[in-house]
């Protein structure tokens, strides 16, 4: 009986090293690392495999788009710190979450075909219940 638990545990760790090991290995660390930067640029272009030209693309959407989100998070902002009528905020709130549906939409036709379907699962339902106190993230809202 000591030799067959000793046999069991011995297989069980060997079992889990191998697994940890093949995870290990199965990870993109370009991925992982720009990830855990914040770099969500980087991110996208790895992660939806963008070239060059897709990639700046979407660089120049995103950053004319920020002008534009940084207004509607003003007008909430300001709605909410001046106790605005409930209706007043959901019309903001909602101009907001139509603006950047079709934010998500301009920067997900520049991609690869099925990237950009593959990018939308992602990233509209994180503003299905969006909170409006910071811009999203891949983590959720703030």
């Amino acid at each position: 009986m000591k030799f067959f638990l000793f046999t069991v545990g011995l297989l069980a760790a060997g079992a889990g090293a191998v697994g940890i090991l093949c995870y290990r290995l199965s990870l993109d660390s370009d991925l992982q690392s720009e990830n855990r930067s914040g770099d969500t640029m980087a991110w996208l272009r790895t992660e939806f495999h963008l070239d060059a030209a897709q990639f700046r693309a979407i660089a120049r959407l995103h950053e004319a788009y920020g002008s534009v989100c940084a207004s509607h998070c003003r007008a909430i902002m300001n709605a909410r710190r001046n106790n605005a009528q409930p209706a007043e905020i959901q019309a903001l709130e909602d101009e907001c979450v139509r603006s950047m549906t079709d934010h998500f939409r301009r920067v997900a036709a520049l991609m690869p075909p099925g990237q950009g379907d593959r990018y939308l699962a992602l990233v509209l339902p994180r503003i299905g219940d969006y909170s409006h106190t910071g811009a999203p993230t891949l983590r959720g809202t703030p």
